[in-house]
């Protein structure tokens, strides 16, 4: 196949996909909300000159190729591998890599990166404190981990986890002695602090995501078995979401399984308390 051949596909499927997948670079998308997903990189660029640096969840690469103009080295790591392919194509080079992986358990070395930036990503795992040990392990001792959370979003089809900023110190507490936080919004929104900025009292109820820059890495918080701890959290995730369902089902007086919905006034039941899981955020005490 050849390059413009390879080029003209991977435009094809993010065209295809652009409801999933952001290219900040790419015209396709809102310049303002290209310009919000751009911040956090350009916020995290100061802190990757001559670094080696692993992007975890890379997405289509957008992000890995702006780092790679100061780092010494790039890798990024997503487990979708046709936006792998993309990023490879749009912006693969000498020292910006992109491989498939998963985040919480990856082929590195220990020890491999200086710096792990992991954006908007952890709401989406299954094992949230799986993926910060990992993040732990991958790093040197005197390495320093940037993450960003959307904040009190709620559940959406995508987020199995409603972060907020006491969910992700708590989580990444663990494994980093210290962590300091900014807000990040869009330039465009009123009544907001624009851009990014030290989390505090004033900005904190508006800020619409939040970073943290984590340090002094814990190593001593790493679990041998990291496949083990990967799977026990995962299931220990999903049972407690599935309790917590059932509870709802009970609250509701649903008689059946909610595996055997079939009925249409249950199903309407059904439908009726998603919508209220989504508006209220009730899906926090699921944690």
């Amino acid at each position: 196949m050849t390059a413009e051949k390879k080029t003209n596909d991977s435009l094809d499927w993010l065209d295809k996909n652009k409801t999933l997948r952001m290219d900040a670079n790419s015209h396709l998308f809102n310049e303002e909300r290209r310009s919000f997903h751009l911040s956090r990189y350009e916020f995290a660029l100061e802190y990757c000159e001559d670094k080696d640096v692993l992007d975890a969840a890379c997405g289509t690469g957008y992000g890995s190729s702006l780092l790679g103009e100061l780092a010494k080295s790039v890798h990024g790591i997503d487990l979708d591998s046709d936006a792998i392919e993309y990023a490879r194509v749009k912006y693969g080079a000498e020292k910006v890599q992109f491989e498939k992986s998963l985040v919480e358990n990856t082929a590195f070395e220990a020890g491999s990166f200086d710096v792990v930036v992991s954006f908007e990503t952890v709401e989406h795992t299954l094992c949230p404190s799986a993926h910060a040990m990992e993040i732990a392990r991958l790093l040197k001792d005197d390495g320093m981990a940037i993450i960003s959370v959307p904040n009190c979003w709620g559940l959406t089809d995508h987020h199995f986890w409603d972060f907020s900023e006491s969910m992700l110190v708590e989580i990444f507490g663990v494994f980093f002695a210290e962590i300091e936080l900014f807000y990040n919004n869009p330039n465009n929104q009123s009544g907001r602090m624009k851009g990014i900025g030290p989390l505090d009292d004033i900005s904190r109820p508006s800020a619409e995501c939040i970073l943290a820059v984590c340090r002094g890495v814990n190593k001593q918080r790493l679990k041998d078995d990291r496949h083990s701890a990967v799977m026990e959290e995962i299931y220990e995730s999903v049972f407690r979401r599935h309790r917590a369902y059932l509870a709802l089902f009970a609250a509701a007086n649903v008689r059946q399984s909610p595996y055997l919905l079939v009925r249409k006034d249950v199903v309407r039941k059904f439908k009726t308390l998603s919508k209220i899981i989504r508006e209220t955020k009730i899906m926090r005490v699921f944690r």
